[in-house]
């Protein structure tokens, strides 16, 4: 196999984490974990602060969603776009969940929609921050290599995990 582009690594990673054909498409077709994270900020050199916590009303008004040493991400970055004002918070950050464990982040319905919530942020990094611009550029990307359908999935899953499964495809 070619090398994998970078765009995808992180899909690739989360082929590795789901264990098997039937919990990596679940993980990419329910829980939406495609492999490229977003966290929108106002901050352009936000960092992950494990001594903070989600603090939007939305949170506060369900308490299992608010407390220090959590996250929100989406792995939709158009449906948060304008979250934060009219013209929504000027930054993104690309976020990396490659050594997150599955079940350390899963969607949330706070009402909003394509929303994780992390709870071990510890293990999460930051790849950069970006303007709004290029972080619709870089989304663009991504979602043209992903997969289109069930088929292209599933060779995608067998591609990336095949050596780790000791497989000779």
């Amino acid at each position: 196999m070619s090398r994998l582009p970078l765009i995808l690594q992180g899909l690739a990673a989360e082929a590795h984490k789901a264990g098997s054909w039937e919990g990596f498409r679940k993980d990419f077709l329910l829980q939406i974990k495609h492999g490229l994270y977003w966290h929108w900020t106002d901050d352009p050199n936000f960092q992950i602060d494990l001594t903070k916590g989600p603090r939007d009303l939305s949170s506060m008004a369900n308490p299992n969603l608010i407390g220090v040493g959590k996250l929100m991400i989406t792995s939709d970055l158009k449906y948060w776009s304008d979250y934060g004002g009219d013209k929504g918070r000027p930054y993104v950050a690309i976020i990396d969940m490659s050594s997150v464990p599955r079940n350390a982040y899963q969607q949330v319905n706070r009402g909003f929609g394509n929303e994780f919530m992390v709870f071990k942020p510890e293990m999460v990094k930051v790849i950069k921050v970006v303007p709004r611009k290029r972080a619709f550029q870089i989304n663009r990307e991504q979602h043209d290599k992903l997969p289109h359908n069930e088929q292209e999935l599933y060779d995608f899953y067998l591609a990336v995990t095949k050596f780790r499964f000791g497989l000779a495809l």
